[in-house]
């Protein structure tokens, strides 16, 4: 392909951007893909069941969408595109040793973007590498795919044979939106029990008075919050 005939595409594709006729349908196949991407990956948040949750599969499921749609797009102008996809991918499956699914994805998405150029689908390339861009950023800055039902767990200690529980129920239904036991022992010889609840509050300031409330009025001791960050892995 010379030079000129090259300036002669861009010139056309240009032309068709400028007039509105090539970009609306790859841009509503990318949207789609990321507005049904975000529908699987709902889904499968919410029906997850088990403790090795990793929201950065949550993230994977809506960027392979978007990837898969870049190919298809790229396949409408040689068949060849599919093909050469899986050749790529190939290679870099056996000779890349790819931590995290989220690494494989990105891989992916510069593949497909990188074919879409070679096939001359240059204004599904450039709408794919951004659209793919611009939603892995929006993922990671946003709270999409997080599982944070609690703000954290609270563990406090609260001596044996005072009976406090009416008391504590109270102090937890005033300040909790949501209150979950995980579990309740005695130690120190049976002198003391040990209280541990996942907690979400009404609002920031209700830690605090929580923490101060069961020190003055229950006697509490060793209390503490340890906070949950929402956005990290588990």
């Amino acid at each position: 392909m010379s030079f000129d005939t090259t300036l002669t595409d861009l010139r056309v594709w240009s032309d068709a951007l400028i007039a509105g006729r090539s970009w609306v349908r790859p841009f509503t196949s990318l949207l789609g893909a990321f507005v049904f991407g975000q529908v699987l990956a709902w889904t499968y948040e919410r029906t997850y069941r088990g403790l090795s949750y990793s929201r950065g599969f949550s993230h994977t499921l809506v960027l392979v969408c978007i990837s898969a749609s870049i190919l298809v797009l790229a396949m409408h102008f040689s068949l060849l595109a599919g093909l050469g996809l899986f050749g790529i991918l190939s290679m870099i499956r056996f000779r890349t040793d790819l931590k995290t699914p989220r690494d494989l994805v990105f891989v992916m998405g510069a593949a497909t973007v990188g074919v879409a150029t070679g096939v001359g689908a240059m204004l599904e390339a450039a709408m794919g590498a951004t659209v793919f861009s611009s939603v892995a950023l929006y993922l990671y800055t946003g709270p999409f795919g997080s599982r944070a039902r609690f703000d954290g767990v609270l563990r406090f200690r609260l001596p044996v044979g005072v009976e406090a529980e009416p008391a504590l129920s109270r102090l937890l239904r005033r300040h909790c939106r949501q209150r979950h036991l995980l579990s309740t022992a005695e130690i120190e010889g049976g002198t003391q029990r040990e209280h541990v609840y996942q907690v979400k509050f009404f609002a920031q300031r209700d830690r605090d008075i929580l923490l101060e409330s069961l020190r003055t009025e229950l006697e509490a001791n060793d209390t503490r919050l340890m906070l949950q960050d929402a956005t990290s892995e588990y």
